[in-house]
C-alpha cells in the first residue's frame, strides 16, 4: 500500500496550507480522485483493496493534521485536542459517507504506483486552483507613472456592471429568472461524482440524505453516484421509503398561495422552460406531494430553502432522470 504521508506533506509545505479550508479541499480531491481512478481500472479494483488504500490515505491525513496543530517553537502551549481545533478536517467521517470498519491494509503493487500519481495530481490541482483564486491578493499591483499616463491616454470608458438577478433571503431566484443549468461556484463536494458507499439497499435505489444535502443513486460494487441537493420546507418532514410515481420533462409550475401572499410570485401557471422553478425535469413521488426536480437557482444546492422539495441543478436532474424509472425506490433519511 502507498505511503501517502510524504505526498501530502509536500503539499502542506505551501503557505496556503495554514488555511484549514484549503487543506480540506486538497484532502477531498485526493479522496475522490483515488476512488474514481481505482474504480475505472480494468479489471475492476476489489472493494477491499479500495478500502485499504482509503485507510492509508486517512492515516496520512490524521498524521498531517496532528502535525499542523502542534504549536510553533516558542509559542504558548495549547490545551485543546486536535479534534476540537480542527474538527472539520480531523473528523474524517464528515468528508465521506459511513463505510463501516476498514479491513487490514493489503499489498497492492500495481494499484499503489497508480495511486501515487492520482493523489499527486489531486494535490497539484488544489494548489493551482488556490493560487489562481488568491494570487491577485498576494501580488502588489505595479506602480504606474500617473503623470505620463494621464498626458498620453484618455481614461478608458467605464464598463457597465452586469446586474445580478435579485434573490430572496435564502438565495432563491424569482420564477421566470434563469440561473443556469449549474453553479460554477458550487463547492466540489456538491458536484455530481462517484463515491464509495456501503449499503444493503439494492442497485438502482435512490437514497436522500437530508442532513448532508446529498442524493445517492446506488451502483454495483459499493459505489454510489452522489448529487448535491437543496431541500425545501415542503419536504423537511419527508422520511421513509417512497417510490417514483411519474416523470416529466420541462414541467409547468404554478405559484403556491403562500408565495402569492408574500408577493414572491404572481398568480397563474408558468410554462416549462429556463427560469421555471421546477427546472428541466421532475420526478413525482408516490405520496402525492413530494418530488425530486430541477431548479432555476442552482446556487441553492447544498442549502435549505423556504419553498419546494428536493432540488438538483438542471444538469444533474437531467442525468438522474435518465438513470431512474417509474417505480424506483426512494429511501429518505
Amino acid at each position: 500500500m502507498v505511503d501517502y504521508y510524504p505526498i501530502l506533506a509536500r503539499a502542506m509545505s505551501a503557505p496556503e496550507a495554514q488555511d484549514p479550508q484549503w487543506r480540506r479541499g486538497v484532502y477531498e480531491r485526493a479522496r475522490q480522485m483515488l476512488v474514481t481512478q481505482l474504480l475505472a481500472r480494468r479489471p475492476a479494483t476489489p472493494p477491499a483493496a479500495i478500502a485499504a488504500e482509503q485507510s492509508g490515505l486517512d492515516s496520512a491525513i490524521r498524521r498531517i493534521e496532528a502535525e499542523m496543530s502542534r504549536p510553533a517553537r516558542g509559542a504558548a502551549p495549547r490545551d485543546e485536542e486536535i479534534g476540537e481545533e480542527h474538527g472539520d478536517i480531523a473528523d474524517l467521517s464528515a468528508m465521506a459517507p459511513e463505510r463501516g470498519p476498514l479491513p487490514t491494509p493489503l499489498r497492492l503493487s500495481g494499484i499503489s504506483l497508480f495511486a501515487v500519481a492520482i493523489v499527486a495530481a489531486a494535490i497539484g490541482a488544489g494548489g493551482y486552483m488556490f493560487w489562481v483564486q488568491h494570487a491577485h491578493k498576494a501580488s502588489p499591483a505595479p506602480v504606474k507613472n500617473v503623470a505620463s499616463t494621464a498626458a498620453t491616454q484618455a481614461p478608458p470608458a467605464a464598463k457597465a456592471a452586469t446586474p445580478k438577478p435579485a434573490t430572496t433571503k435564502d438565495g432563491d431566484l424569482a420564477p421566470g429568472i434563469d440561473g443556469g443549468t449549474a453553479d460554477n461556484d458550487l463547492p466540489y463536494v456538491f458536484r455530481r461524482q462517484p463515491t464509495f458507499y456501503r449499503t444493503l439497499q439494492p442497485v438502482g435505489t435512490v437514497i436522500i440524505d437530508k442532513l448532508q444535502h446529498y442524493l445517492y443513486l446506488i451502483q454495483p460494487n459499493n459505489v454510489a453516484l452522489r448529487y448535491g441537493i437543496g431541500l425545501g420546507e415542503q419536504c423537511t418532514e419527508l422520511a421513509g421509503l417512497r417510490h417514483i410515481a411519474s416523470k416529466a420533462e420541462w414541467p409547468s409550475w404554478q405559484a403556491t398561495p403562500d408565495m402569492i401572499e408574500r408577493r414572491l410570485a404572481k398568480p397563474g401557471t408558468l410554462a416549462g422552460g429556463p427560469g421555471n422553478p421546477l427546472g428541466a425535469r421532475v420526478m413525482e413521488l408516490d405520496d402525492g406531494k413530494s418530488r425530486i426536480n430541477g431548479t432555476n437557482a442552482p446556487a441553492t444546492v447544498g442549502t435549505n430553502v423556504i419553498f419546494g422539495c428536493v432540488r438538483l441543478g438542471n444538469d444533474d436532474v437531467v442525468d438522474l432522470y435518465g438513470r431512474v424509472q417509474n417505480g424506483t425506490p426512494v429511501l429518505v433519511n
